[in-house]
């Protein structure tokens, strides 16, 4: 299968991470389209049947979970994995909603507690769907070191910054010495004139 959830956009506010995301043509849209690929996803995170959900007919995720579009699915999975680093604090639901005039695309709010939480633990979230509905063949993912994953990046987060940026910065000026180097030869030949060839003269007749 193509790649199954395209992250196209987000959206941070204070209170809110906001993400449009695309279900991939010939992906399931709702989960009870593909039960097998839904129920890799329960084996994975059982926990994630727990999970309120207000919006629906059902106080919890498990009375939707069989049913509901794979959109929301991803919401919930996002939001075991935010739970599961503890740096999230009780984050315990979102919103998922049908994008009007687009088709196969949601809006995912969920709470935002830190940025780089959220963004990381949602496309972790969309590679676990991705691997469930292609089939869920082994290795499964291990959770446990998606969730470390997480949280080294949010705590170091800062560090990884501010050493991309020197990286850029060192590329950056790499590129520039290179323009620099290859402009050199050209300066230097600008001005040079160029001297005709000097020739000694043959005496002719009656030159003595």
């Amino acid at each position: 299968m193509a790649q199954l959830i395209d992250i196209r956009r987000v959206a941070v506010a204070p209170k809110h991470f906001t993400a449009r995301v695309t279900i991939a043509n010939g992906g399931p849209l709702m989960t009870d389209e593909d039960l097998v690929g839904t129920t890799h996803v329960y084996n994975l995170l059982p926990q994630i049947t727990e999970h309120a959900c207000l919006g629906d007919s059902g106080e919890t995720f498990r009375d939707v979970m069989g049913s509901t579009e794979v959109a929301h699915l991803l919401e919930h999975v996002t939001i075991e994995l935010m739970a599961q680093t503890g740096l999230g604090g009780d984050v315990s639901c979102g919103r998922t909603w049908e994008v009007t005039g687009e088709p196969r695309t949601y809006d995912v709010q969920l709470a935002c507690p830190d940025d780089v939480l959220v963004a990381s633990a949602l496309s972790s979230a969309a590679w676990i769907l991705q691997w469930a509905y292609s089939g869920g063949a082994d290795p499964k993912p291990d959770v446990a070191a998606i969730v470390s994953g997480i949280r080294e990046l949010v705590e170091n987060a800062e560090q990884i910054a501010e050493r991309e940026a020197a990286e850029d910065a060192e590329d950056a000026a790499a590129a520039d010495a290179r323009e620099e180097d290859a402009a050199e030869p050209a300066d230097a030949t600008a001005g040079e004139q160029v001297e005709e060839p000097q020739t000694d003269a043959v005496p002719g007749e009656g030159e003595a």
